[in-house]
């Protein structure tokens, strides 16, 4: 996956077609994802994106048990252009990029004190 060296990264799943790992920065966050897409590719089929979105919402909830909300955001202000990732984060004020999550398009919001039907 681009310059990431997978035997390194803490990994929180995989698959055939995706990976979801623990970011490179955390810009002050507690815990901070990603899911990324096998093939080096921009973009993904609808499909794939559905499946990705329930994958990071799936394991979201698990690392960002501390926090009761947290958003799963575009890549409007991505380090990695030129492969398809979404990033999973928590909403700390206290965050360096905290104004930047503001700004950036949120895919998702998951509210962790209510279970989803789809995860009962």
């Amino acid at each position: 996956m681009c310059n990431l060296d997978l035997e390194k990264e803490k990994k929180y799943y995989e698959d055939g077609s995706f990976i979801v790992l623990r970011t490179k920065t955390g810009k002050g966050h507690r815990e901070r994802i990603m899911i990324v897409f096998r093939r080096h590719e921009h973009t993904v089929p609808q499909k794939a994106y559905e499946h990705a979105l329930d994958i990071i919402t799936k394991i979201g909830r698990q690392v960002f048990s501390y926090t009761p909300k947290f958003v799963i955001m575009d890549t409007t202000f991505a380090t990695i252009n030129d492969h398809w990732h979404l990033v999973g984060t928590d909403l700390d004020p206290k965050s360096e990029d905290f104004s930047q999550i503001l700004s950036t398009r949120w895919i998702k919001v998951i509210d962790n004190t209510v279970m989803d039907e789809s995860e009962i």
